[in-house]
């Protein structure tokens, strides 16, 4: 499912430009406030909501204009009382509702204003159309997508440029494993999700655009995380790429990498 809020704040807050690891927060608090029907369907999924263990979701970048930037405190100005950001999870169409009405009762704190934490509420929402998935997509990365190497003898963290060679390899491995894991580790091909013949395939469209973002201390120890954005064309099977979709394509979805719409 896809969710669209627009949140409203004070003219004139002011945010840092890496604000990921809040929102990611923001969304893992969000979720633990879940009612008895939501917890248990999660619960079903092999999750937890109290433990931050369900990660099967990513978000866009706020859409935060009209802003002022200042390069060297690294923050922006809002010159509007009003931003917007989309929020992706790998849940149930039917519970929907229930996390609009969730989000709604839990601001996002996240800046300041005249020196005081600033806090965001949601105002409106959309809930996105679903989309019919094809074997064959075009998507644009709307924010950073981030693939490590899964090759024997490198280096942990060894990002992948989308142009390497062996990134599909990476790319692929990356999206099955999570998928798997989704599925609480049941063979994929039993269930009907996976074929092992299906001929998965990864084009880049264009030039890709490096993004580095630093974020907030967490409990994965994360200080900085590397990601592309840049449009590409994929082929996997449909459950595949409707999990991808929605719960992020690459690493580390849930501190806002991975997000990507319809080319």
């Amino acid at each position: 499912m896809r969710i669209q809020f627009s949140l409203s704040c004070q003219k004139g807050v002011i945010i840092p430009i890496n604000y990921q690891s809040e929102i990611s927060n923001w969304i893992f608090s969000v979720l633990s406030n879940a009612g008895a029907e939501l917890s248990a369907h999660i619960q079903q999924l092999g999750f937890d909501t109290a433990s931050r263990n369900f990660k099967l979701f990513t978000f866009s970048p706020l859409a935060i204009y009209p802003y002022e930037m200042d390069q060297v405190k690294q923050e922006f100005r809002l010159l509007g009382n009003q931003v917007k950001i989309s929020i992706s999870l790998y849940l149930d169409h039917a519970f929907e509702q229930q996390i609009v009405h969730l989000f709604r009762q839990l601001p996002l704190t996240l800046g300041t204003y005249e020196g005081h934490p600033a806090q965001f509420e949601v105002k409106h929402w959309q809930i996105m159309p679903r989309i019919q998935f094809k074997e064959t997509m075009q998507f644009n990365a709307v924010s950073p997508i981030s693939v490590t190497t899964v090759e024997e003898g490198k280096p942990a963290n060894s990002y992948l440029l989308p142009d390497n060679e062996l990134y599909d390899v990476s790319f692929f491995n990356h999206a099955v494993r999570r998928f798997k894991a989704a599925m609480q580790y049941k063979s994929l091909a039993a269930l009907k999700m996976l074929d092992p013949s299906f001929p998965m395939s990864y084009r880049l469209i264009g030039q890709a655009k490096s993004r580095l973002i630093h974020l907030k201390p967490n409990p994965e120890g994360i200080a900085q995380l590397r990601g592309f954005v840049f449009e590409f064309e994929v082929s996997m099977p449909i459950p595949l790429m409707e999990f991808c979709y929605c719960a992020g394509f690459g690493e580390f979805p849930y501190l806002g990498f991975g997000y990507v719409e319809i080319k």
